[in-house]
């Protein structure tokens, strides 16, 4: 590659220590106002191969814009963008943890703005996939309120019904000892269906035609769920037209081709 390499730590005003992140190594940050540095993070953010460059792009701004709230929850963005990608278990956990308290300042600075709380719901749910079954749960409560809350503020955003659709799955699947638990826990079970699930997904795609090969491949098993073959294989047909671009297509790919055989058989 030949590239020189500098290790910055994204170090929040939360004094936890950073876990270091290699960037492409910058004699000078240039300096850009907010409107211009959001949009440019933003950009960036669209490609998949450019997500790490998104991240650091904003950090090497948090000194000067680390108040400013469309900075904020564009940075718990990234961190959860990070633990994403990281294939590292200790990096995704420190980048879930930074992410997550970093989203606790954003919904409490900013209580009416629908981002704060869908990026929040969703570096919880990042932390959660490292945690015992009683935090999971836990965490599952709290993804649940912030994601609602989203939806409130940003009832067109098609994400966020996706979000809901892949909670709603899960949690029709808990078994009875994870619903035990959650009723001896915190008093009460938390409940859906597949059709519920079903909904969810189903606004998506009226929302944004096309939104994803995992949207799809969630409404094809949810109709397989349902007993429901042609519209199940009709949806796996539809996933396999969107190409594979991100880790999620690939894994979404990998159960249409699941729910396909199981359909035929």
């Amino acid at each position: 590659m030949g590239k020189c390499i500098r290790y910055i730590t994204a170090n929040t005003d939360t004094e936890e220590q950073s876990f270091p992140v290699p960037q492409a190594l910058n004699t000078h940050v240039e300096e850009l106002n907010l409107d211009v540095l959001l949009l440019k993070a933003d950009n960036l953010r669209s490609n998949e191969s450019s997500k790490m460059e998104s991240f650091e792009l904003l950090c090497d701004h948090k000194e000067k814009f680390r108040d400013e709230i469309e900075f904020i929850w564009r940075f718990v963005r990234a961190y959860g963008d990070m633990c994403e990608l990281s294939t590292n278990i200790q990096e995704k956990k420190h980048y879930a943890n930074i992410g997550k308290t970093l989203g606790e300042k954003a919904i409490t600075r900013a209580p009416m703005n629908g981002h704060c709380h869908l990026w929040y719901a969703v570096l919880c749910g990042c932390v959660a996939e490292f945690e015992g079954l009683q935090n999971k749960i836990n965490y599952g409560y709290r993804f649940k309120e912030h994601l609602d809350k989203a939806i409130q503020f940003l009832p067109e955003e098609p994400y966020l019904y996706y979000l809901k659709g892949r909670y709603c799955y899960t949690v029709s699947k808990l078994s009875w000892i994870e619903k035990k638990m959650s009723a001896t826990l915190f008093g009460k079970i938390p409940s859906s269906t597949v059709q519920e699930a079903l909904q969810h997904f189903l606004k998506v795609e009226e929302l944004h035609p096309g939104f994803s090969k995992s949207n799809y491949m969630f409404l094809a098993k949810c109709y397989r769920d349902l007993e429901q073959v042609d519209k199940a294989a009709k949806f796996c047909n539809l996933a396999v037209l969107l190409p594979c671009v991100t880790k999620e297509d690939k894994d979404a790919q990998k159960e249409v081709t699941k729910i396909s055989s199981s359909l035929k058989r």
